[in-house]
């Protein structure tokens, strides 16, 4: 038989179970939450690294047109912003090895532009040493969206490939 005592304690406890399992729905809640944030930037990360090695294969193409042109090599020097503009289509025409540089400029800085996001080439030649070497070069953005930062606008964070090499 239950006395009034016991009774009282199964009234005061009215509730609480449904406490406890809005309290467990809230951990899980928060728990997904921060999963899918994992997963979102895991996505970002893994986007930047197909952009990373796009420049880079890239960069490694344009070396080894300018090494079938060789004696040409400055020819093929080009820098950020500027466009270069291919006298004559060489996949259909006999070009001289100047013409052949230049069209492979040409070509190259618009597979940099189509490929990558706002990605651009540019091409040095470093001669401090007894030898010259060649810094081809590919920049692009990771293209973020930071919303906190004016109101949605693309906060884009540039990132650069070089490749130092001796032709």
């Amino acid at each position: 038989m239950l006395s009034s005592h016991s009774t009282r304690n199964f009234k005061s406890q009215a509730g609480v179970g449904l406490i406890e399992v809005l309290i467990s729905v809230l951990v899980l809640s928060i728990g997904v939450l921060g999963m899918v944030a994992m997963q979102t930037r895991a996505l970002q990360f893994s986007q930047e690294s197909i952009y990373t090695s796009q420049a880079l294969m890239m960069a490694y193409d344009m070396a080894d047109r300018m090494r079938a042109n060789r004696g040409f090599e400055t020819e093929y020097m080009v820098n950020y912003g500027s466009a270069v503009s291919a006298t004559n289509d060489c996949t259909s025409n006999t070009c001289t090895p100047q013409q052949m540089a230049k069209f492979d400029a040409a070509l190259w800085k618009t597979a940099v532009a189509q490929n990558l996001p706002y990605g651009d080439g540019q091409i040095e030649r470093d001669v401090s040493g007894a030898r010259p070497f060649y810094i081809i070069s590919v920049r692009f953005t990771d293209q973020r969206i930071d919303k906190a930062l004016d109101g949605g606008a693309a906060a884009d964070s540039l990132r650069e490939v070089s490749v130092r090499t001796e032709i």
